[in-house]
């Protein structure tokens, strides 16, 4: 039994007891003209099998007790039984984690929201914890969710298209939304329901097939990008030029890799800064180029051809 069906079965076997007392107590005051306090007293003492009267009853009343007993004795059990399970089943510490995490997701401020924590969305949350961002991941598999707590990553289970859970990973507050699941069709409904929901937050979306890449920047996408061509264009520019498309000295001193970054075009894109202290990936937007460093750049050669001159104005 997951949590969600813990609390639902709790708040039923809440309702059921709530319910006996007020109709138990209800039927005493009408029977037998029980002030309220007698009456849930006596509700109570049938309920609990112990018989506590405070006055010897009618015939109304005594076929009235057994009802009260039958129904109460019935309720008590069914929530003693759900509440062991909700404890024996470790619900109870699942319960308190959950909450523990809602309010930490709540009180985040220009996060990032990574949707989908397949192969792109489990490498941009690496990423993004090695560069010290916060981020929180939604996704419909409670492997993955499950995956993601293990890496103490931020997490929520759900649908992310869904505008409650796009809430509840607090996208009026976020700075960025990165659209990684495998499927074109939920990629396009989670940007659609993110841009409707944050008109300012910047959307990167990740597009498998071609004919996608314009329907996601029609549904609000600031940004596209296909692994597989992206992945594609390496291969062949490292064929063509090898050791020459991957660094390259870099004239852009003193402005950030966002700067840079707004000079491609969307199928090219900086995936780290090289420095002589090792590299920075691509997705600390504010970092720094400094005298000395390289870019790494991958896309079509004469787009890098391009990219090269226009930096170099």
């Amino acid at each position: 039994m997951n949590v969600p069906g813990s609390f639902r079965h709790l708040r039923i076997a809440a309702i059921l007891v709530v319910s006996v007392l007020a109709i138990g107590t209800a039927g005493y005051i009408l029977l037998e003209q029980l002030t309220f306090v007698d009456a849930l007293y006596t509700t109570i003492g049938m309920m609990a099998t112990v018989g506590l009267l405070v006055q010897p009853l009618s015939p109304g009343g005594r076929l009235f007790s057994i009802f009260v007993m039958v129904f109460g004795i019935g309720s008590l059990l069914y929530t003693l039984g759900v509440g062991m399970e909700f404890l024996i089943e470790g619900h109870l510490n699942k319960a308190i984690w959950r909450r523990f995490m809602d309010n930490r997701i709540a009180a985040l401020r220009n996060h990032y929201i990574i949707c989908g924590f397949g192969r792109v969305g489990s490498r941009i949350a690496e990423d993004f914890t090695a560069a010290g961002l916060a981020f929180v991941v939604i996704d419909d598999n409670e492997a993955n969710v499950q995956a993601c707590t293990q890496h103490g990553y931020l997490a929520l289970q759900g649908d992310a298209s869904s505008d409650e859970r796009l809430r509840e990973a607090g996208i009026k507050h976020a700075k960025c939304l990165l659209v990684a699941t495998d499927n074109d069709a939920n990629n396009i409904y989670i940007t659609l329901s993110a841009r409707h929901l944050n008109a300012k937050i910047f959307i990167v979306a990740r597009a498998n097939h071609d004919e996608t890449e314009t329907k996601l920047k029609l549904a609000g996408a600031d940004r596209v990008l296909s692994p597989y061509t992206i992945g594609g264009h390496r291969m062949a520019n490292l064929a063509f030029q090898p050791g020459v498309i991957e660094f390259f000295s870099s004239p852009l001193v003193g402005k950030t890799i966002a700067d840079a970054q707004n000079a491609l075009s969307d199928d090219t894109m900086i995936v780290a800064l090289k420095k002589t202290s090792g590299l920075i990936s691509g997705s600390r937007q504010q970092a720094r180029i400094d005298a000395g460093d390289a870019v790494i750049v991958v896309g079509l050669p004469d787009r890098l051809a391009a990219f090269k001159e226009a930096v170099g104005k």
